[in-house]
């Protein structure tokens, strides 16, 4: 199916999915996104859907188009609900360009399962980047989480996981998932990290 523009109430999905930081009951948004228009979501491949009860989860596709509409314009005809949101989003706008903040920290409201909210360890961050400097072929070039976590096998997978997280707030460093999950081994799906909703797979530095 041909995209094409997104109603209000699709646009409303994305962007409360992205700020939720995770799946949501269809229910949750009730009558307001018909069938049709959440089919469009998924063909478009900016959500998934799954379980029993059906529940929506944000894609990265669907998470860089909820983040662009950071720069739109208020819906025609949204009224004053329309209004209020997109004053929010304009105040979130000007709060990423003056600080720097990368859309998806802004609404980071979980972390992995399990894991302890404690800071990173600044030894153990200079030791991740020297892995990644020593698999990577040159700065900036993506390699998998799992290779990185092979580099530093005495490194508990919960302080690993909380270094990784507090990278990613780093401008030079970024985690993302694999746009092609199917060519994703068993391996390489469990050595993801959660960040918000999603799991990233690939960890670039130097970016």
């Amino acid at each position: 199916m041909p995209e094409k523009e997104l109603t209000s109430v699709q646009r409303y999905v994305l962007l409360t999915l992205m700020i939720s930081a995770a799946p949501l009951e269809n229910k949750v948004v009730g009558n307001s996104l018909k069938a049709a228009k959440r089919n469009e979501l998924v063909q478009w491949g900016y959500i998934e859907t799954g379980g029993r009860p059906m529940t929506l989860e944000l894609t990265q596709k669907g998470h860089d188009r909820a983040v662009a509409e950071l720069d739109g314009e208020q819906p025609a005809g949204s009224g004053t609900i329309g209004l209020a949101l997109y004053a929010a989003l304009g105040f979130l706008r000007n709060l990423i360009s003056q600080t720097g903040t990368k859309p998806q920290d802004l609404f980071r409201l979980r972390l992995a399962a399990g894991m302890p909210p404690v800071a990173a360890d600044g030894d153990l961050e200079e030791r991740i980047r020297k892995a990644y400097a020593s698999l990577s072929p040159r700065p900036g070039d993506w390699i998998m989480i799992e290779d990185l976590r092979d580099a530093l096998p005495d490194v508990g997978r919960p302080d690993l996981d909380v270094a990784l997280l507090e990278l990613n707030r780093s401008r030079d460093v970024s985690l993302v998932p694999e746009s092609n999950q199917k060519a994703l081994t068993e391996g390489q799906r469990a050595a993801a990290v959660t960040i918000g909703n999603q799991l990233r797979h690939l960890i670039a530095i130097g970016v």
